[in-house]
């Protein structure tokens, strides 16, 4: 029975401080950080989902922080592109020698 954790119920993190849709948290077990979009509560406790990494975590998991995620970069690169590269590596290895490989360097 999943629901909607209500305006009376009172959420708190770890330390209990409260926690509300758009608090800033870290989830203690792997430093994940992430704002609260959801609260609901069930049979096994009170679950908040982090925007993140889209997942829920129980409450008495997670510590409210002033630390906000950082946006990752996103790297598009086209199937052209890909192909490119490919073609560029594949050229690149057959041009190597064994000898440029294996090429002793040094005195002895």
């Amino acid at each position: 029975m999943d629901e909607e954790a209500s305006v009376a119920d009172v959420v708190v993190d770890v330390n209990g401080a409260p926690i509300t849709i758009g608090s800033n948290v870290r989830y203690i077990n792997t430093d994940t950080i992430g704002e609260i979009t959801e609260i609901k509560t069930d049979d096994e406790g009170t679950w908040a989902l982090l925007d993140t990494t889209e997942l829920y975590y129980r409450v008495d998991t997670l510590q409210i922080t002033d630390k906000k995620a950082s946006a990752g970069k996103e790297y598009a690169i086209s199937e052209e592109e890909m192909k490119e590269r490919i073609k560029r590596q594949a050229e690149d290895a057959q041009s190597t020698t064994l000898e440029e490989v294996f090429q002793a360097t040094g005195g002895g």
